[in-house]
């Protein structure tokens, strides 16, 4: 069935009308559903139309997987002949989202992080700890009470174990658990924040030197990576003309705005290859990236790429193949298309069970260590890539053992040609690909509009029961009971939120005080020196009749006096100004942030207990209670933004001053 772009937005503008007009009666399930199925608002339906159908479109290639998947290998290998022009990523939090394109010459432009999604991860860090903390304070009460139980003595645990098992607990939430060990790599940092741009543009003349210059951004180690959001690549060369590579860091990402503009980015994608480790082929994640391209974007170009196929052709493999690589290949690979059927033959998405049954071309085993040997004519320095090298002559000596077929089957291996026979096709194809696209996104928006139109009908028929069904006197005796229950409920919450805002007046002058002594004592170090005494000779007049009559005469009447006389270097001074400006702009937003998260927790757990007081627990959802007071904590409690003035002209000055501009110095100093 073929579905007008109009009668799509039509339908789309129809249910946001309903939703919008019975909002007390859609709550947050229903408002759910419509996010998680996927379905855009008109607005953002149009606006992609739109950019599909831009003139002179590139063709957008996603390069899509986990990270330690091999992506990175991959373009590497692809695009620069296996160097390492892409440093690998740390982590799976230190992965910045990654653009190349054609340009005239090699150039980069690195976006940074913003203070506010550094103040956002600052935040998840402290409720990891919180939780961490929570946790070990859990597992030491349930071993008193086990203490208790046995009537025996048992030995205490180690902190440290105790400490082990809580990462480990709290680990589970990758998100919050990524979130604390980026915080903790921006905090280590020597970079300042306020320093950096929103953006640094990079120019080169080759690529190695680009290269170079990467490294300090993206590179595991390098000075700005913690704070690299997105890298955008340009190059000359003759393979990306026409075409984008883009390389993303994965979803569930700690950083809030570099996860969404990820989901910008994929949904740009005409063609996606994804990129699943061959030990761990398909995962769940892999399957959830290629159901979002297919069954929200309409992207129906996907190949599958096996990467790291080289650890897997050892073992059970080498030996059904007696060493055969051909054959061991072969046998991985229907290895390799068995468990990929078997993934996605059973979901609904039906591109993707298209997928699943004609594979053919679509599944690609990729080796991008190999790559690296290749480069190094059977060698590496890298210790991986020894290893495997080691592995394969061990395993295969016909192959990889004789210098005049070695480079060959380094190059089978690697899937090289493989993977530029894929791209090459889906070049040749931009047009078809990019003219269906539209019609593909409209499909797949439609399906995925139905899908949550039934859910969100079986929803409301299930409320819709439940009020048929009630006995209308029990409902009116409840109703009544809650409107005395609402009455009480407003009461304990206003006093409940005067007895915080009383607490927080109380203890919030104390740690702003702590904020300004730190950074008082910190000026008064650094500013101790600068003000001193200077002696200075003059000539000045004697004083007597004699002397009057000599001045007269131009004989003389004058003497050599030396006076002490103020100064100041104003540099030290400034130096001390600014940094203190800075420590009290960062410990008055800590002092927020510590106070917002405490405040917030505490009338959380306030305002819940007040209200089952009063209301009773036979009138309160307490799952819905809890929700309802956190949703509405987040809307009011909003501090102001922390900032502090700039140093006037005044101070801005670096020559030694003496004499009465000294008082004015000083003066202007400690007025700001």
């Amino acid at each position: 069935m073929t579905v007008s772009k109009d009668r799509l937005l039509s339908a789309r503008q129809s249910l946001e009308s309903i939703l919008a007009k019975y909002d007390d009666i859609c709550d947050a399930s229903i408002k759910r559903l419509i996010k998680d199925d996927g379905v855009y608002s008109s607005q953002e339906i149009e606006s992609h139309l739109a950019t599909l159908q831009e003139e002179g479109r590139n063709l957008k290639i996603g390069i899509i997987g986990r990270v330690k998947a091999g992506k990175s290998s991959l373009i590497n290998g692809l695009l620069f002949d296996g160097k390492e022009v892409l440093p690998k990523a740390a982590t799976p939090m230190t992965a910045a989202l990654t653009s190349i394109g054609y340009a005239g010459e090699f150039c980069a432009e690195v976006k940074f992080f913003n203070q506010d999604d550094i103040d956002d991860l600052k935040i998840k860090a402290s409720i990891y700890d919180r939780e961490v903390n929570a946790a070990i304070q859990r597992y030491r009460e349930e071993h008193l009470e086990r203490k208790e139980r046995a009537n025996r003595p048992l030995p205490d645990p180690k902190d440290e174990l105790l400490r082990k098992k809580a990462l480990r607990e709290v680990g589970e939430d990758g998100a919050l658990s990524a979130a604390a060990d980026l915080y903790k790599r921006i905090k280590d940092s020597s970079v300042n924040v306020g320093e950096l741009t929103d953006r640094r543009l990079l120019t080169a003349n080759t690529v190695e030197e680009l290269n170079a210059q990467l490294m300090d951004y993206v590179g595991s180690s390098g000075r700005y990576m913690p704070f690299t959001r997105e890298l955008n690549l340009g190059m000359p060369l003759e393979s990306l003309k026409g075409i984008e590579i883009l390389d993303t860091p994965g979803v569930n990402d700690p950083v809030k705005s570099r996860e969404q503009r990820t989901y910008e980015r994929l949904k740009e994608c005409n063609a996606a290859f994804i990129v699943s480790p061959a030990g761990q082929f398909m995962s769940e994640q892999d399957f959830e990236l290629a159901d979002r391209l297919s069954g929200r974007e309409g992207t129906q170009e996907i190949y599958i790429v096996a990467s790291q196929a080289d650890t897997q052709l050892h073992s059970s493999i080498r030996r059904d193949a007696k060493g055969v690589l051909p054959q061991a290949i072969e046998i991985l690979r229907a290895t390799m298309a068995e468990q990929a059927e078997r993934s996605l033959s059973n979901c609904e998405n039906e591109i993707l069970k298209s997928i699943a049954k004609n594979q053919g071309e679509r599944l690609i085993l990729t080796a991008g260590i190999c790559e690296a040997l290749v480069l190094g004519k059977g060698s590496s320095g890298d210790e991986t890539a020894s290893h495997a090298m080691g592995l394969l002559k061990k395993n295969y000596p016909d192959y990889f053992s004789n210098p005049d077929n070695l480079m060959d089957n380094l190059e089978v291996l690697s899937g090289r040609r493989e993977l530029e026979r894929a791209i090459e096709k889906v070049r040749s194809k931009k047009i078809q690909i990019l003219e269906a696209q539209s019609d593909d996104f409209i499909e797949a928006q439609w399906r995925a509009f139905v899908k949550t139109k039934e859910a969100v009908l079986e929803s409301l028929s299930g409320q819709r029961s439940e009020v048929e069904n009630s006995d209308i006197e029990k409902i009116q005796e409840r109703l009544s009971a809650l409107n005395v229950a609402s009455y009480k409920g407003v009461e304990a919450s206003n006093q409940e939120f005067l007895d915080q805002i009383e607490d927080m007046h109380l203890r919030l002058p104390a740690d702003l005080r702590s904020v300004i002594q730190r950074a008082m004592d910190m000026f008064d170090e650094k500013a101790e020196g600068a003000e001193g005494v200077s002696q200075e000779t003059r000539r000045v007049e004697k004083e007597g009749v004699g002397s009057w009559f000599a001045r007269k005469l131009s004989m003389g009447g004058y003497e050599e006096r030396t006076f002490e006389i103020e100064t100041v270097r104003p540099l030290p001074i400034r130096r001390s100004l600014e940094g203190f400006s800075r420590l009290m702009t960062q410990g008055l937003r800590e002092c927020a942030e510590k106070n917002i998260l405490s405040r917030r927790s505490a009338l959380v757990s306030g305002l819940s207990r007040q209200l089952r007081e009063v209301i009773g627990d036979e009138n309160v959802d307490i799952t819905r209670l809890k929700g309802v007071c956190r949703a509405t904590v987040e809307r009011i409690l909003d501090f102001p933004s922390v900032s502090v003035p700039d140093l006037p002209a005044d101070l801005a000055k670096s020559r030694e001053i003496k004499g009465w501009g000294v008082g004015e110095f000083v003066e202007a100093a400690h007025s700001y």
